[in-house]
């Protein structure tokens, strides 16, 4: 975690040193807010409660930054249950998993939780303990592993554990100049592998070479006109699902092919455009076959709240009114997550770092600006090195 502040910090100087590059085609962060809000919105609907069984599909809802105050409290009763009944340790349904700890860490650190001072629980121990070499047998999953193992606060530990869980990915599922193979080669499984191995960069730059490899793949293979599609192989009609995924995995790693940030905003850009494309009834929601689809608008949220930052860089860069709870901006500081008793709700550490919430939500803009530097790793990374040339 301290290696993310660090990383955030280096992420807000790259952007707010940039933000008068860009005056055409500007994305609106308003419109992106509003579709963060709508997919979250959409993809609750009917939804009662959450609970460790549900923690993957929680933990995207969770950490947007978006407001899902009203299930907080069952979600996080009901991993304080599970720990209990299994001498601290998490146990879904599906049994013990790397999977399960790394969306149920995700989702602790978005309700403004710390997973290593849970309750008088450390679930981070409990998961770190676990078999990083255990293959994942739904690949997608990788990415709320590694992200589980970059929040946790012990970094000499996350460190190893990391580089052994995206080796194990990459011996598994990878193969360069094809990409990542689950049932076959398509832009989703790669783009999921981006995301995933993405996260290590915070550690390492040992998976340079394969995720420039991945991107590339991406880029070339699956990109068509109007987005991108799943593959070739199937047809090369775009669609929202593998053309939001590869938003997200262009964003988390942005390849050696980009030369400079105003390029890099103009692609991102262009791929965010296309995504608008497959917009359905409402903000937020997406459609497959012309139909609102609530796995394309699952794969949707994650892209908007990571472009959600993208689109507030390229702003006028003004220094809002820090009363003004409207308009958001990027704060300095990663949301400490160190009182758990306090950090439920209204926390007193969130207000230590910053007043500002996001638009129309209760959500703190630091667990936003901690999401957005998170998928900006590879990025972040590129260009300190750049600035070393």
């Amino acid at each position: 975690m301290k290696k993310l502040l660090s990383v955030l910090l280096a992420l807000c100087v790259i952007l707010s040193t940039s933000l008068t590059a860009f005056a055409a085609n500007k994305p609106s962060s308003e419109k992106v807010w509003q579709q963060v809000e709508g997919a979250t919105a959409y993809l609750t609907e009917g939804v009662e409660t959450y609970g460790v069984d549900s923690a993957i599909t929680f933990a995207p809802l969770a950490f947007s930054g978006s407001d899902v105050e009203k299930y907080s409290d069952a979600f996080i009763a009901d991993v304080k249950a599970n720990l209990e009944r299994n001498n601290g340790k998490i146990v879904s349904a599906y049994g013990e998993s790397l999977a399960t700890y790394g969306a149920v860490i995700a989702a602790l650190v978005g309700l403004g939780e710390d997973p290593a001072d849970f309750y008088g629980f450390n679930i981070e121990k409990a998961f770190l303990a676990l078999d990083p070499t255990e293959p994942c047998a739904i690949p997608s999953y990788y990415r709320y592993i590694t992200l589980g193992v970059l929040l946790c606060e012990d970094e000499t530990t996350a460190a190893t554990f990391m580089e052994k869980v995206c080796d194990t990915y990459i011996s598994n599922y990878y193969t360069m100049g094809k990409g990542a193979n689950y049932y076959g080669y398509s832009c989703d499984n790669t783009a999921n592998f981006v995301e995933a191995i993405a996260f290590a960069s915070y550690y390492t730059d040992k998976y340079t070479d394969v995720l420039n490899d991945a991107v590339k793949v991406i880029n070339t293979t699956y990109k068509v006109e109007g987005g991108y599609c799943y593959s070739p192989e199937y047809g090369t009609e775009p669609n929202a699902n593998s053309t939001a995924l590869a938003l997200s995995a262009n964003i988390s790693w942005p390849g050696e092919d980009i030369a400079d940030i105003d390029t890099y905003y103009d692609f991102l850009n262009g791929i965010y455009a296309d995504l608008c494309t497959f917009e359905g009834s409402s903000a937020g929601i997406f459609t497959y076959d012309g139909e609102d689809n609530k796995l394309a608008t699952q794969d949707a949220l994650p892209a908007l709240s990571d472009f959600y930052i993208i689109a507030i860089a390229q702003e006028d860069g003004s220094d809002p009114d820090p009363d003004d709870s409207e308009e958001p901006t990027v704060p300095a500081a990663k949301p400490t997550v160190t009182d758990k008793k306090d950090t439920t709700k209204s926390s007193t550490a969130t207000k230590t770092n910053t007043s500002k919430k996001s638009p129309a939500t209760g959500a703190s803009a630091g667990v936003i600006a901690l999401s957005a530097a998170i998928a900006c790793a590879g990025f972040t990374v590129v260009c300190a090195k750049k600035k070393e040339q």
